[in-house]
């Protein structure tokens, strides 16, 4: 016999976890067919992307982000364009 679990209701911000306290950045989540086609094309030129680093620790995502904009392919220019705008907050701009 399977027993679930009851339904829960959503977190609210006073019981976010530490790293999602009210005030922090707020929570965006990348295309996958957009991140997927980052890690493969800097693959493709040598680095190693770890992608559960890439959504999880913002530090380690930038200097991926920047480590591709430093590399001589339009196309991976392009894709960190596209993911440093996930980074980027209305009071950024």
């Amino acid at each position: 016999m399977l027993t679930f679990a009851a339904p829960s209701a959503p977190t609210t911000q006073a019981e976010a976890p530490p790293g999602l306290a009210a005030g922090g950045p707020p929570a965006t989540y990348w295309p996958c067919e957009l991140l997927n086609a980052f890690v493969l094309k800097m693959a493709a030129s040598g680095h190693c992307v770890n992608m559960s680093m890439m959504l999880g620790h913002r530090p380690y995502a930038l200097e991926q982000l920047a480590l591709a904009r430093g590399a001589a392919d339009g196309e991976l220019h392009h894709l960190a364009a596209q993911l440093q705008a996930y980074f980027e907050t209305p009071s950024s701009r």
